[in-house]
């Protein structure tokens, strides 16, 4: 058996969702079979095809994770989200050339716009773009990019996503079935350019002879645009529909998003009743014809307004989530609906999730308000059941029922009890093969195959309970444009408590190149009985006080550059103390 290694020091730098390579047949079971219904839907994605939208517009579906779009002009060319990488833009450009005589040496990219900044639509902008591009995002992509990813959560992102996309196994044809919204992934370092326009609500404007609206329309992330040519009469979107049932929040973990936004862009969407409809993810990213794309986006929306209702409706009833999803289901002509398929998003994951938004963890029932520990219902599983024999017992039962779930969760309660369990081992990884080869859902597979690899040994993650690990794994583009203020925030939530319970001390950090408009030069670094509290000021107090340049204290914090060689290269000056103090104050930040 054939151990594969995922290092987060391997992946391109500024990507929101990690993808991992790992060697063909590289594991035991050899294949997992794939449901019917989701490998029909990734076949789609194939063979990878540069397809004419209308005049002048076109889309390039299957060589990468998402499908840019390319804009001809009079006088030169717009490109609608680049790649997720520069190999990937690459193979994009590539091909765009082959089929449009060499269209990138005929004419200049004038404009490169992001809808968001997802990494799959920024990453790739250098291969098109070069100084004199317009690189062209809403107002809150960079806000958006470091609250929601480059973050203090920033090891939980980077895992989740690996897992939620299948990085272990991406290149094994036995394991992986795609993303459902994307089937190729291609890694490699960051071309991500900054924007030089943001846009707020709107933006009229004309790039290349070719008249283009912009709105903002938020849903899956708060930074979103979709784009609209009104004498072409064709809308360019994503994130808001895409052809899947949506997943409101994303089981990698994602900040949470209000569902009546997607409805409000959606019909945003409605309103220009577009001829041509491209969206930049999926097999089929083009739909031709008002009638279609109307009847198209209304049952998206009307999709997403039924669950939210209904749920919204249940709540005030008193149900809690796991109530409503058994009594809320789409009617027959909307579950029918080829674009609200549950290839990535699921009913019954946005009930908990629309639930959630508006109320939180807490149901209502007394029974929830006493949060167990899984050890804990571990233990009184155990214990109902008569012991951890009997328990693995019950757990052989349900998966000879083919009760699949449980088999999982009472074969895990064992493993948490007797982690050595054999018995119990089987059944948890029988489950969760079986589960993975029996959902449509590509999320769910890609989470429940990831850890099968991880727990038996076949697939590891290094930084997994290793934040530092992780942090300092990030690509040094991400680091060069994270803001103070998030880098703080990542300090913060990296102080080792136990460690400092009983300081009370004052720190003082001074930057040489702060930018006087935006940032501070000079902070306060406040250690209190286990929190950091960091103020924009110079602290009168200090023990002493490190100076030097953002992007040095950048790289200490994220533990991508040793304090001690840092001062003695002189890239760090420690005044009022030894330096040993200012090593012993870094070395309180896991």
């Amino acid at each position: 058996m054939k151990v594969s290694t995922y290092t987060v020091l391997l992946f391109a730098a500024f990507v929101c969702m990690v993808c991992v390579s790992t060697s063909a047949t590289a594991f035991e079971p050899e294949e997992v079979e794939v449901n019917p219904e989701l490998e029909n839907f990734t076949a789609q994605f194939l063979p990878p095809q540069i397809l004419n939208v209308t005049d002048g517009v076109y889309v390039a579906r299957g060589y990468n994770r998402d499908n840019p779009v390319l804009i001809e002009g009079t006088d030169g060319l717009i490109i609608i989200d680049p790649g997720e990488s520069i190999p990937a833009a690459e193979v994009v450009k590539e091909a765009y050339n082959k089929q449009l005589n060499n269209i990138f040496d005929r004419k200049p990219v004038k404009a490169v716009i992001y809808t968001h900044h997802h990494d799959c639509h920024i990453h790739g902008a250098s291969v098109f773009a070069d100084n004199d591009t317009e690189i062209i995002a809403h107002e809150l992509l960079d806000d958006t990019l470091y609250y929601d990813w480059y973050s203090q959560l920033y090891p939980s992102r980077l895992e989740g996503g690996a897992m939620m996309m299948g990085g272990f196994y991406a290149n094994d044809s036995g394991w992986y079935s795609g993303g459902a919204l994307f089937y190729k992934q291609i890694r490699g370092p960051s071309g991500y350019m900054p924007p030089t326009i943001t846009v707020n609500d709107t933006l009229e404007t004309n790039i290349a002879g070719v008249n283009l609206s912009i709105f903002s329309a938020p849903g899956e992330t708060r930074d979103v645009l979709v784009i609209w040519l009104p004498e072409k009469k064709t809308l360019v979107q994503i994130a808001n529909c895409y052809e899947s049932f949506p997943a409101i929040t994303t089981i990698r973990g994602a900040v949470m998003r209000n569902p009546l936004d997607y409805i409000d862009s959606i019909d945003l969407c409605r309103s220009f009743n577009p001829e041509y409809m491209v969206s930049l993810h999926g097999p089929n990213p083009v739909i031709v014809g008002e009638e279609n794309i109307s009847h198209t986006l209304t049952n998206y929306r009307d999709a997403i307004q039924f669950i939210h209702d209904q749920t919204v409706q249940n709540m005030n009833k008193g149900l809690t989530p796991g109530e409503i999803k058994e009594v809320v289901k789409l009617p027959p002509h909307l579950a029918s609906d080829p674009y609200l398929q549950e290839y990535y998003g699921s009913v019954e994951r946005d009930i908990y999730e629309i639930f959630w938004w508006y109320r939180g963890y807490y149901t209502g029932k007394s029974r929830d308000m006493y949060a167990q520990s899984p050890t804990e219902e571990a233990e009184m599983a155990a214990e109902l059941a008569g012991g951890v024999d009997e328990l693995t017992g019950k757990a052989k039962n349900a998966l000879d029922e083919g009760n699949l779930e449980w088999a999982l969760i009472l074969a895990d309660d064992v493993l948490l009890l007797d982690p050595k369990n054999a018995e119990a081992r089987e059944v948890k990884n029988l489950s969760m093969l079986a589960l993975a080869e029996n959902t449509k859902n590509a999320q769910e597979r890609n989470y429940l195959l990831s850890e099968y690899l991880v727990e038996t040994g076949q697939a590891t993650y290094p930084a997994s309970g290793k934040p530092k690990l992780a942090f300092a794994s990030m690509e040094d583009k991400a680091v060069t444009y994270m803001p103070v203020d998030t880098l703080f925030r990542i300090m913060a939530v990296s102080l080792n408590a136990s460690r400092c319970l009983d300081k009370d001390m004052v720190v003082g950090v001074h930057l040489t190149d702060a930018n006087k408009n935006t940032e501070s030069s000079d902070y306060a670094l406040y250690v209190r009985k286990g929190i950091l509290e960091v103020q924009p000021e110079t602290p009168e107090d200090s023990e002493f006080t490190i100076t030097t340049s953002s992007l040095i204290w950048k790289n200490l914090v994220l533990g991508k550059l040793d304090p001690q060689k840092a001062v003695s290269d002189g890239k760090v000056k420690i005044t009022g103390a030894d330096p040993k103090e200012f090593y012993e104050f870094m070395g309180l930040f896991n």
